[in-house]
């Protein structure tokens, strides 16, 4: 059965979303472990991991893609796992509620959580907060609504082809199809599962990005239909030495999910990392 990401049933698209994630991944790393996180107050749940060889202060807190109705934290755990070992650093792999059954600000409120939780974790310091595909956009989403005290340990975003509100592009045009699910249509329907603007007080990050101080590094995809939300995000963004806007080229969206086995996924989170640990050495 083929799935249609504009019209097929939440649950049957979950599922697909899981399989795939599956079929795509490489093999985890072996020297990181992975702990369960259950949930406690506000805070949905996930999984951490944990590099071995000694714990930084730092912790990266990151969201899924899945295009705000699939993904888990164990569809990502690949490239998450991979992101800890690469780093040095846990990763906090966040849950939060999807769409349509949870409107806007869930996904804003789950990854605030998420943000305060990892502060809390034992001998936490700075946070650096990640993302891929529409988990990019919930690390914005979240970045803005931190308290102040939260925001000032935030030193870094890592922003992997994220998709930001964007319908109508040159790059939705050429690359979106109703297979990929990043046609004109299936993103406008997407967007909409997330509630009624003027109810939920929904805002894309293209229309705070010139709130965002802190260091990003913006990565898309040549051949992503979404492409130019990412362009169009780093445009806004406040001059910052310590920005990155890096295009890797032949690859479309979703090259992450291949991390363990695809040499583009590993050098690209290697660039990455690296990027962070400059930050992280400043």
């Amino acid at each position: 059965m083929t799935a249609s990401w504009a019209h097929s049933d939440p649950n049957l698209l979950r599922a697909h979303h899981a399989r795939d994630a599956i079929i795509q991944a490489g093999p985890l790393p072996p020297d990181v472990a992975e702990t369960a996180l259950q949930p406690q107050g506000a805070f949905q749940g996930g999984l951490l991991f944990t590099p071995s060889g000694g714990v930084r202060a730092a912790v990266i807190v990151y969201f899924h893609g899945g295009g705000f109705l699939a993904g888990s934290p164990e569809s990502h755990r690949c490239v998450t796992a991979w992101l800890a070992k690469m780093s040095g650093l846990r990763v906090l792999s966040a849950r939060y509620r999807l769409a349509p059954e949870h409107h806007f600000p869930a996904q804003r409120d789950d990854a605030i959580a998420a943000c305060e939780l990892a502060a809390t974790l034992p001998g936490a310091g700075d946070l650096v907060l990640a993302g891929d595909s529409a988990g990019a956009c919930v690390a914005l989403w979240g970045l803005r609504g931190l308290p102040a005290d939260h925001r000032r340990r935030v030193q870094g975003l890592v922003l992997l082809y994220g998709g930001y509100g964007l319908t109508d592009s040159a790059s939705i045009a050429r690359y979106g199809t109703a297979e990929n699910g990043l046609d004109a249509e299936t993103l406008a329907i997407m967007y909409r599962r997330l509630g009624d603007p003027a109810q939920t007080g929904l805002v894309f990050p293209p229309a705070f990005a010139a709130e965002i101080t802190e260091p990003a590094y913006v990565l898309a995809a040549s051949l992503d239909a979404v492409f130019d939300d990412s362009a169009m995000l780093f445009r806004a963004l406040p001059t910052n030495p310590a920005n990155r806007f890096v295009t890797v080229e032949g690859q479309d969206h979703g090259f992450f999910k291949a991390t363990g086995k695809s040499q583009v996924a590993m050098q690209e989170l290697q660039k990455a990392t690296d990027w962070l640990g400059g930050l992280m050495r400043e």
